[in-house]
């Protein structure tokens, strides 16, 4: 499978459908405000089913059947494709390009890499990788920069560098609990 374009949303609601098949109400309560996943990056229900219409036209999931809703219609259940699973593992392990992606993408991997109960330290790693060569550039760029206002800009994308750094040294690599209860 070519390398997915998908929205941070698109991609957070593929990767909770290939843990297993579920329907879009489960999915949106994970990701609802204050939630597991909505703690961090927040998808409003409709998102959550504009998602899987598009995940669903795009091949990447598909009605595998339904059940009955407490009060309401039927839900349909939905699981990841076998070549859509393997995207999703492929993508959990690929860190941020973007020092402004750390907060959101980042910070989501590394929860779903939680559910998964699988280790970050792989992902942890290759993204200390890509800070340092951020940092590198930066820093060439603020010794290049002519006046104090381009200065004062790199020096705070700088500090921004090392709050990511913080971050990545605050993530437990040998923590890796499942959150996903069985049954």
């Amino acid at each position: 499978m070519e390398q997915l374009d998908l929205p941070l949303a698109e991609w957070i609601v593929l990767a909770l459908m290939a843990e297993r098949p579920s329907h879009g109400f489960a999915i949106a309560a994970l990701t609802a405000e204050g939630a597991e996943i909505g703690e961090f990056w927040y998808i409003s229900r409709p998102m959550v089913y504009r998602s899987i219409t598009r995940l669903v036209e795009r091949g990447l999931i598909t009605a595998v059947g339904s059940e009955e809703g407490n009060r309401g219609p039927q839900r349909m259940i939905y699981a990841a494709t076998r070549s859509a699973k393997s995207t999703v593992t492929r993508w959990l392990s690929e860190p941020v390009t973007e020092l402004f992606d750390v907060r959101a993408e980042l910070t989501c991997k590394l929860l779903l890499l939680q559910r998964r109960a699988t280790s970050p330290a792989r992902l942890v790693e290759r993204q200390r990788i890509v800070i340092d060569e951020i940092e590198e550039s930066l820093r060439a760029k603020e010794d290049a920069a002519d006046d104090h206002i381009a200065r004062a800009n790199y020096a705070l994308r700088l500090e921004h560098v090392r709050a990511a750094r913080r971050f990545l040294d605050a993530v437990d690599v040998d923590a890796a609990r499942p959150a996903v209860k069985a049954g």
